[in-house]
């Protein structure tokens, strides 16, 4: 986030607004900001655990749950890697939109400038993105919902274990009753890792569809008061109000 803040182009577009008046229009870009930050910091440190996950994954005993959470760990890494890029794609494209306004200041001034930063789209931007991002978590609510089933399955299975160790000699019987305990444990884990995922991607979601609705409501807000500002010169100046009042 500071790292974004303190980008050169973003600066400059900081110190412009603030230069300017354009007070709501700062706040607005710095919401963009501050939120690609939280982007970052929470899809990264998301990719980190499950990575992590994988390691876990591939010590698993039951060859067909190891194929199949070794395939959800693959989609569930797609996905994050897939907001990541998304995030990389909106970053670059807030640089060069700042650059762009700026330039069109020095250039045109302010008008143009505003104008500018107008088509930086803002609450666009961050429609688009909680959509993204609550795309992504029902998908991996859905896997969630496959991992749960896969704990069951494994939980009868012990059962079925015991009803069979009696044709086993002791020790074979003790290691795969082992065996099946920690890969119970191991999914229960990935379970509960998909659905920290599954809550971060909503909460992302959320989060940049409340941002995008304070911002249109500030616009409202500022329509408003602009609309009785008018009324109240129009009221206090009768030559405005009386078309037919004697010159």
């Amino acid at each position: 986030m500071d790292e974004l803040r303190e980008h050169p182009q973003i600066a400059e577009l900081m110190d412009t607004l603030e230069q300017n008046g354009m007070h709501k229009e700062k706040a607005e870009v710095e919401s963009l900001v501050d939120y690609i930050g939280d982007m970052e910091k929470t899809l990264t440190e998301m990719l980190g655990e499950m990575q992590a996950m994988r390691q876990e994954i591939n010590l698993i005993h039951n060859n067909s749950v190891r194929a199949k959470c070794q395939n959800l760990v693959e989609k569930t890494e797609g996905k994050i890697k897939q907001g990541l890029a998304l995030v990389a794609k909106v970053k670059d494209n807030l640089i060069q939109s700042a650059k762009n306004a700026v330039k069109a200041f020095k250039e045109k001034g302010r008008e143009a400038f505003r104008s500018a930063v107008i088509a930086m789209k803002v609450p666009e931007t961050m429609d688009m993105l909680g959509k993204a991002f609550g795309k992504l978590s029902k998908e991996v609510e859905q896997d969630v919902v496959q991992v749960n089933a896969m704990h069951s399955e494994l939980s009868s299975a012990k059962g079925h274990l015991k009803n069979i160790g009696r044709l086993l000699i002791w020790r074979e019987a003790k290691d795969a009753e082992q065996q099946m305990k920690t890969d119970k444990e191991t999914v229960s884990r990935f379970g509960k890792l998909l659905d920290k995922i599954g809550k971060g991607f909503g909460n992302l979601s959320q989060k940049a569809m409340d941002k995008a609705d304070a911002i249109r409501v500030t616009h409202v807000k500022e329509s408003v008061r602009n609309e009785l500002d008018t009324l109240k010169g129009l009221k206090n100046d009768p030559v405005k109000t009386d078309p037919f009042r004697e010159r």
